[in-house]
Formats: structure tokens, sequence, C-alpha cells
């Protein structure tokens, strides 16, 4: 690649010295120019070569613990989304979730579970998973209650609106607000703890990642569940 546009430069170079013999000293220069830009470029260090992600081999661990859930928390296969209030991919995956959780097929044997993973350079995402927690305190439809308000509002995500969809929802506001000051440094250890899980476990470097029984799922949607479940024989 060095090489070719080296030879690209250079060419451009040879042309403007055979423009005539009074531009002599000009394309000169203009050569001198250019051959010193190859120069640096050649210097440049190789970009490295990106890897792919090794197949998964495994099933990873990610135990329900704290985390909300849709279902029964004792289901025998669970899918776990790491998620990001703030993207706009989780926003379009959490129909899917709701879906797993109200198929027929699946109930009694499958649960959804949520895992925050607000990622750096969405600034609203971690008090986002503060709100959605804090909604949590009063009862798990009610975490599950603000999820929805928040993918829906991902464009409006203040504290301001939190109190405003915490009262459009029937929470008791004023738990709501206190849960949400007193409770900051749980709910910080809470998303940290959450991160890590999936950092360590279950190598998640983006939003959403999705698992089902421990194993990544590719195809999104509740046939894909069914599909994986199936090939890893999990029921």
């Amino acid at each position: 690649m060095k090489r070719i546009l080296g030879l690209g430069i250079l060419g451009l170079a040879m042309s403007i010295t055979a423009i005539g013999c009074n531009k002599d000293a000009k394309a000169s220069e203009r050569l001198a120019e250019l051959e010193k830009r190859v120069e640096q470029l050649e210097k440049r260090p190789a970009m490295p070569t990106r890897q792919m992600p090794a197949e998964q081999t495994v099933a990873y661990q990610i135990p329900v613990g704290s985390s909300h859930f849709l279902g029964s928390k004792d289901a025998a296969v669970s899918v776990v989304i790491f998620s990001d209030y703030q993207c706009p991919f989780c926003a379009t995956t959490d129909p899917l979730l709701q879906e797993v959780a109200k198929d027929a097929s699946l109930k009694g044997k499958v649960n959804v579970v949520f895992k925050h993973f607000p990622l750096s350079f969405h600034n609203n995402a971690k008090p986002a998973s503060k709100a959605a927690l804090a909604a949590g305190e009063q009862g798990n439809d009610k975490f599950w209650a603000m999820t929805a308000k928040l993918y829906e509002n991902q464009k409006d995500l203040s504290a301001e609106n939190f109190d405003k969809w915490a009262k459009d929802i029937g929470l008791n506001t004023t738990k709501f607000k206190a849960d949400l000051k007193n409770n900051d440094t749980k709910y910080e250890d809470m998303i940290k703890a959450d991160m890590e899980l999936g950092i360590k476990a279950a190598k998640v470097r983006g939003t959403p990642s999705i698992f089902v029984g421990g194993w990544e799922l590719k195809e999104r949607s509740v046939d894909g569940v069914k599909e994986l479940i199936k090939e890893k024989k999990l029921l």
C-alpha cells in the first residue's frame, strides 16, 4: 500500500516537471517536497492487523444474581442482555426480549435478565441505569416500566425527565427521588459489577450483547433463541 502511494505521488511529481523549462525551479522544489512526504509515509509504523474474536467453545457463566428479570428467576435458561439505555441498537432489541418472555413455548423455561453496561461515551447512560434501579426499588414491574420509558425517549434522558417518567409509570416520586440520592453509591457498585461480569465472564465489548444459556445470540429473533436452545441442548 505504501509503495503504491509512493509511486502515485512520484508520478504526479514527474508530470509537474514536464510542464516546461521556465518552471523548472518550482517543479524541482515541488518534487523535493513530495519526496520528503513519501519518505515520511514510509517511516510510519504498519497498521496492526485486526484479529477476529475467537469462536466461543464453552458457555459463559452469567448468573442472574440481583439483576431484574422477566419470568421465573429459577428458569432453566436465562436470556441475558448487557445493555446501554442510550444505545439505539439496545432500544430496537428490547421488543425481542419482551417477545421471548411472553412466548408460550418458552414460558416457565426461559427468563430474560437485564445487566447494565453503560458505555463511557454515552454520558446519560449511567444516570439512566440509576433511574431504572431506583424505579425497581418499588417493584420489578416498575423497573421494566422505566426501562421502556428510557428506551422510548433516548434523546431526552435527563434528571428532570426521570422525575416526570417516574410519575407517569405510577411511582411514589418522593421515594424515587430519595432512592436516587441516597443509593447512588449502591447503584454505582451494582452497575460496575454488571460491567465487570460482562467483560470478564462473557468478553462483552459493546451493546447490546445477548447470551442464551451462556451462548452468544447471533440470530436475534425468537426463532433464533429457540434454535440456539435446541442446538446447545439447553432444555
